[in-house]
């Protein structure tokens, strides 16, 4: 296996284990939860740039059904990501206190509470299609 290879699978089970740490927010406490979410931030980015062919190849092709929903699941990853951020940063108590939102919380608690549980569902899903894709490339490299 390449070492991008390794690094890839690395990054995706860390964002798995920081995923599930994050919604023990009760266990955890505030100042971990934001610290936990800065981290997955940055993993996300990182999720990016290693898989950054796929983005380049968005365009090109043919789309059958299957690629359809692969990529309208990608989507809904990146606006519950999006929307855990954007709210995240609204609602930070500590490491983001400074900047001034006073005001809109109870929309960010909410899209917060609603980009988290939903972005939970489609990561898990994209999980499960990444790795389906993973065993069909492998049996098929076997084949030949």
């Amino acid at each position: 296996m390449k070492t991008k290879q390794i690094v890839k699978i690395a990054v995706d089970i860390a964002m798995t284990a920081v995923l599930l740490l994050l919604m023990t927010y009760e266990l955890i406490g505030q100042v971990s939860h934001e610290l936990l979410g800065i981290i997955m931030f940055v993993l996300f980015i990182l999720h990016h740039i290693l898989n950054s062919r796929w983005t380049k190849n968005l365009i090109k092709g043919k789309y059958t059904t299957l690629r359809t929903l692969q990529t309208v699941l990608v989507v809904l990853v990146l606006f519950s990501m999006a929307g855990s951020i954007f709210s995240g940063v609204m609602l930070s108590r500590h490491i983001f206190s400074f900047l001034p939102f006073g005001n809109g919380l109870s929309f960010a608690r909410n899209l917060h509470m609603l980009s988290a549980y939903w972005g939970f569902v489609f990561m898990s899903l994209h999980i499960c299609d990444d790795r389906l894709r993973y065993e069909r490339h492998r049996i098929n490299r076997n084949k030949h």
